[in-house]
């Protein structure tokens, strides 16, 4: 699952020492079944968490190490709500947190260059509040490790029943003709429209994230899991990175199927690479980045090393660019957040514009969809992804999502072919546990 520049670790994080999470009754800080503080606003809560701890590394670990303990979850797309005034239209089915984090102090990461594991203790992510004994951390060390190191006995078992689509086809182009219409009068440049399907469900959710992976390896594949909700995801896209005070981010617009065979594939790859309409979609969203990011970075940091390159993936090929910023010195994660918040690649151009278009076409809210899986390191690192080519599994169901982004000279038809495009792999798998 590596690429060039990325996936070069993994990591595998826990026992979780306290988990942060949003929902319908504020943001909690909870350990041990007793809530030990709440916050109206959840990325005041996050800011108040992300304190950075001393470190402890078993041996020099090679350039790249960036995570060795802190915080480890997903901010879902509908934490948006608490930054953006939007309509309250869409349905909240079902009803999951808006974000899920988990404090931890002990990582194994694993560096697939020299296929070396390294065990990370720290003392972050406030775990300075809940100190524990040296036992208690070889005791929880023990079972992490041999966790990883082992593999189950027999593989466990999934099923899924028929898909069922929650927007229709005639729903999907209705909404990109309605789309066109607002840009037609000035109202929106772009916006991303999205359509779930669900499931019914049985057995082991990481069983299910081993065969996605397995049918779709992606640099940023990510699986969580909670008593309510796991989350399977095989996601090709970075949302943004911090290492030190430099930002980047990766944002992913134009897709075009891989061909069956190499002259096929390679001509697919030469039209993604001069289609106008994709060029201009990401574009606009590059420029939508570069305007969040000025918001936090220092003046005239930003820039665009990377634009239009095109990068191969087991179904599909996409278009992607790279933008890049230095972080204010009287700004942190948190705050970086709060100004690039949700991934303008999922929204489109304005963001509040096209946010509100959004609320009103797409009949379900899109919960953890759109969102980001990641981790907030207790030195200051932060990587998180895009939520994207991702399963969620909760209450008895399956959900998956797909979409594009909706421009000018759009054809409906186009667009509901893409988002069959995008997520070719993931509902292949899916259907493979169908109960027959």
């Amino acid at each position: 699952m590596t690429m060039e520049g990325q996936a070069q670790w993994s990591y595998i994080a826990g026992p979780a020492r306290a988990t942060l999470y949003t929902d319908g009754e504020g943001t909690r800080l909870q350990r041990n079944g007793q809530v030990m503080a709440q916050w109206r606003d959840p990325f005041a809560a996050m800011a108040a968490m992300c304190a950075v701890g001393e470190v402890e590394i078993d041996g020099e670990p090679p350039a790249g190490l960036n995570f060795v303990g802190g915080w480890v979850g997903v901010l879902g797309y509908d934490a948006a709500r608490h930054l953006h005034r939007l309509p309250q239209q869409a349905l909240h089915d079902p009803m999951l947190p808006q974000m899920w984090w988990m404090a931890v102090d002990q990582v194994l990461a694993f560096h697939h260059a020299t296929g070396q594991w390294w065990q990370c203790t720290s003392e972050g992510a406030g775990s300075h509040a809940w100190p524990r004994s040296e036992a208690d951390r070889e005791s929880d060390w023990a079972h992490t490790v041999v966790r990883a190191r082992g593999s189950l006995a027999s593989k466990m078992a999934w099923q899924t029943g028929p898909r069922i689509r929650r927007m229709d086809r005639a729903e999907f182009e209705a909404g990109v003709g309605h789309i066109c219409d607002s840009i037609a009068k000035g109202d929106v440049l772009q916006v991303n429209l999205t359509r779930r399907e669900d499931a019914a469900f049985e057995g082991d959710a990481w069983a299910l994230y081993e065969d996605l992976v397995a049918a779709h390896p992606a640099p940023f594949a990510a699986y969580l899991e909670a008593p309510e909700f796991a989350i399977a995801s095989c996601s090709p896209e970075r949302f943004l990175q911090v290492q030190g005070r430099t930002v980047q981010a990766r944002p992913i617009k134009g897709t075009v199927v891989r061909g069956l065979t190499p002259d096929e594939d390679a001509a697919n790859r030469a039209w993604l690479a001069a289609s106008e309409k994709n060029r201009a979609e990401n574009l606009m969203i590059v420029d939508l980045m570069r305007n969040d990011l000025g918001r936090v970075a220092e003046l005239g940091s930003v820039r665009v090393p990377s634009l239009f390159a095109l990068e191969p993936y087991s179904s599909v090929w996409q278009m992607v660019s790279t933008v890049q910023a230095t972080l204010r010195q009287e700004c942190g994660i948190v705050d970086l957040l709060r100004a690039c918040w949700p991934p303008g690649s999922m929204t489109g151009a304005p963001k509040l514009a096209a946010m509100q278009a959004i609320e009103a076409l797409e009949p379900l809210r899109r919960g953890f969809y759109a969102g980001s899986i990641g981790y907030l390191d207790c030195r200051g690192n932060m990587d998180l992804s895009v939520v994207i080519r991702t399963a969620v599994v909760a209450q008895g169901r399956v959900m998956v999502q797909m979409g594009g982004g909706i421009v000018a000279d759009s054809e409906p038809a186009s667009e509901w072919s893409e988002t069959v495009a995008n997520g070719e792999r993931l509902v292949r798998v899916l259907d493979g546990g169908v109960r027959g």
